[in-house]
């Protein structure tokens, strides 16, 4: 097991362990199981019944199975009205009522608040059926437990007069599928009071025929369960199979207690009557698998026409979308803020996951070759998928061109690859594809729907799906697609589009709009951006993205903040000038030098006024001035340098430049090829003018000039240079350029006192010289 697998494994653990403790205890955010990775497959296209099985490695089941239990017995319910009463009435009815309230049903006196219920007025006038739902409303407290099989519940005499009851009733009454629901409550009583042979000879009494109904499988899964706990595992596995097989409302239940019995197919087939059946039991053994290659071959050997083989290749793709699709997007999008929980993982082996995508796609052509499939178009169209993974377009597209359906999700999904394949065929996006692109924009719009549902209820929500699909065409395709032609202003709108959806997750979302506008375009860019939202000549395509600049940003704000991460100041200002006093953000300790890293942009006594970026950059041009002209004073120089410290990374007030700091990100090599990051994490320029402040100061002001060469040491040691040699990179930190001034120059002042006993750095300085210690060692 890879770490990626071991880690979703524990992930899914410690949910099950601890449910709802693990939400309220962990620190930081949970990746969503339905969506984690980059996908544009979907699960759903020929999946009905076989929902708890679609791919995901964060939970046991996917979701429910279609329809659940609960809707499948409600159904059963109207079947026996015979469809005059609502779904609705009977699940509030069964699931919701009370005891009291069933038995004044089952006595013939409807109370005033449940008249209104056509299955309660149904009851009324079939008191043989209400009496039964009376009954069942007792036992029901005595046949569940927190384990299937094995109940903690060990109140025998209560199941026993239960039992006696129940028995009685079902001899009185004269209703066939009444009797049945009757025989169902009997064998669970049973079951429960762990008389297991009774359970089963019981079973074979009440049903001697199988009578095709979900009650008839709810009890041979009762029977199952019963012969698993005489040891019979074979057995109990065989009968587990039938029922997922027949009655998909109880497949979830029924997988797990196939897994369980902890046997092979092998062990199985035996008691099989056919190869149908077998298939059904290599299908429940794949549904395990995290390989289903293995189990297609097996699956379709056995039947063909088997609806598992849809899902089985489905399960497939989905899990190499999540370990090689997404990851290589990722890779090639430069975009590290993609993809987080990929990110998280080792190293994909690419070559190791190209030869399994080989490997699924030789398998799905010649299985296709064939022709025996029950979704012969729906496999063609998978195969056109991994093409596409592949990037063998022209591949994608001949197995496109041999699909010939009516289907309408089948058609959904032959348009999304094709637009994949379109989309990375073109070489350059210009105005003539845009147009085109504009009428698949248009598509999905009409595909994703209203976001109504949160997050955690829409598993089996497709246009949900489909908002996700069309989130990844952005940030992952089409995005990139756009900034490697160089053109960030139509790459930061669609971004915005993508933000519109409402659905970027921490685990799978690139870049917001807001932060490539607001953080990391330049003021040419920003200013092309402005003019593009400005210009009458639009084309529908580019009148569409318009529509998503950011909300929250203001363009000229944006672009004045963008200048001032240059520290061009004059230019900041400027534009902040144009921009609404609103959104200009403000300060009050921006020129408060700092002698510790970080901490709160508060006021404080002495500074308690507010300083918004337009009066930052006006003071900041002024002392520019008084430099210039070689007039400025110590204490301009060292408030300029504070200042400039103080908008780094390391500052109080660092959201003047940027709308976010990570915890995690500190100073490397590579941000000297940035001339923004190179100020904001390593304060050369700070430094310079600390020191610039100690040649301006009088001679005798030791007091400023050992603060301003502690000021300066500090910036000095943002831009320590990394090495994996982690003793001496802590040298490095001790050695301090600075250090040797401030301990000889000024170890007097009550300045160098104060700092001693705060920087440990400084310290360890001091002790090393006066115990010997080689500064090199």
């Amino acid at each position: 097991m890879n770490f990626r697998k071991l880690f979703a494994f524990l992930i899914s653990s410690m949910l099950l362990l601890f449910g709802n403790v693990v939400y309220t205890l962990c620190c930081g955010p949970t990746p969503d199981p339905y969506d984690y990775y980059v996908s544009f497959f979907s699960p759903f296209t020929k999946g009905a019944g076989y929902e708890p099985f679609y791919y995901t490695a964060l939970t046991t089941f996917y979701s429910d199975p279609t329809p659940s239990e609960e809707q499948a017995n409600a159904a059963d319910w109207q079947q026996y009205t015979g469809s005059r009463v609502s779904v609705r009435d009977i699940r509030d009815c069964i699931y919701s009522y009370s005891s009291a309230n069933i038995n004044a049903i089952a006595s013939g006196n409807l109370p005033d608040s449940l008249k209104d219920n056509s299955f309660a007025q149904y009851l009324v006038k079939k008191p043989e059926a209400a009496r039964y739902l009376a009954f069942a409303k007792k036992c029901e407290p005595y046949v569940s437990a927190e384990s299937s099989w094995n109940s903690n519940n060990t109140n025998d005499a209560a199941r026993n007069k239960l039992y006696t009851e129940g028995i009685g009733l079902y001899h009185e009454s004269r209703d066939p599928k009444i009797q049945e629901r009757y025989a169902f409550q009997l064998i669970r009583l049973l079951h429960y009071n762990n008389q297991f042979r009774k359970a089963i000879t019981s079973f074979d009494q009440f049903f001697p025929k199988n009578t095709n109904s979900l009650l008839y499988y709810k009890s041979l899964s009762l029977k199952a369960g019963a012969l698993y706990n005489l040891k019979d595992s074979v057995q109990g596995a065989y009968l587990f199979s039938r029922v997922f097989e027949k009655a998909p409302s109880l497949r979830g239940s029924c997988y797990t207690s196939y897994r369980w019995c902890n046997v092979t197919p092998e062990m199985v087939y035996p008691l099989c009557r056919n190869d149908e059946e077998k298939a059904t039991v290599a299908a429940l053994d794949g549904f395990g698998s995290t390989d289903e290659i293995p189990m297609i071959r097996r699956v379709y050997r056995l039947d063909p026409a088997s609806p598992s083989l849809d899902v089985l290749l489905t399960r497939q793709i989905n899990q190499l979308e999540e370990d090689y699709l997404g990851p290589v997007l990722v890779k090639e999008s430069g975009d590290d803020k993609a993809n987080s929980f990929t990110g998280w993982m080792e190293q994909p082996d690419y070559a190791k996951l190209k030869n399994e995508l080989t490997a699924l796609q030789q398998l799905a052509d010649s299985l296709i070759a064939e022709k025996k499939l029950r979704n012969l178009n729906y496999w063609r169209i998978s195969s056109a998928y991994l093409s596409y993974m592949q990037r063998d377009y022209a591949g994608a597209k001949a197995r496109l061109a041999a699909v010939k359906t009516k289907d309408v999700e089948e058609k959904d999904q032959w348009e999304m690859i094709n637009l994949l394949i379109n989309i990375n065929q073109q070489k350059q996006i210009d105005k003539e594809f845009e147009s085109q692109l504009l009428s698949s924009f248009k598509w999905l719009d009409k595909k994703i729907g209203s976001d109504s549902l949160g997050r955690w209820e829409r598993p089996l929500d497709q246009a949900w799906f489909y908002r996700k699909v069309y989130r990844n065409l952005l940030f992952a395709v089409l995005a990139p697609k756009y900034h490697a032609q160089g053109d960030q202003v139509k790459e930061a709108l669609l971004r915005g589009r993508c933000d519109s959806l409402n659905i970027n997750d921490f685990f799978v979302s690139g870049t917001t709009a807001a932060e490539q506008v607001g953080d990391e375009m330049g003021p040419k860019e920003l200013i092309r951006l402005k003019d593009f939202l400005q210009k009458k000549d639009k084309t529908p395509f580019e009148t569409y993205i318009s529509r998503f600049f950011p909300e929250g940003l203001e363009i000229n704000q944006t672009i004045g903040t963008s200048y001032l991460r240059l520290q061009d100041f004059k230019s900041a200002a400027s534009w902040y000038k144009q921009a609404p006093e609103e959104f200009l953000l403000h300060s009050f300790q921006v020129f408060n030098d700092q002698l510790q890293d970080f901490g709160e942009d508060t006021a404080t006594r002495r500074f308690n006024k507010p300083i918004s970026q337009l009066d930052f950059c006006n003071q900041m041009v002024a002392m520019e001035e008084e430099m210039k002209k070689g007039t400025a004073s110590a204490a301009v120089y060292h408030k300029y340098a504070s200042a400039l410290f103080n908008i780094s990374y390391y500052g109080r007030t660092w959201n003047f430049v940027k709308s976010y700091r990570p915890s995690y990100i500190w100073y490397t090599p590579e941000a000297e090829k940035s001339a923004f990051e190179k100020q904001y994490f390593g304060c050369y320029k700070a430094e310079e003018y600390y020191n610039k402040a100690v040649k301006a100061a009088a001679p005798g002001d030791n007091e400023f000039k050992a603060r301003c060469i502690f000021l300066a040491a500090r910036c000095a040691q943002k831009h320590v240079t990394i090495t994996k040699d982690e003793a001496v990179y802590l040298r490095s930190w001790i050695n301090n350029r600075y250090f040797p001034q401030l301990t000889t120059t000024y170890a007097q002042t009550k300045f160098y006192q104060r700092v001693y006993n705060q920087c440990g750095y400084l310290r360890d300085y001091v002790k090393r010289q006066k115990t010997g210690v080689s500064s090199t060692k």
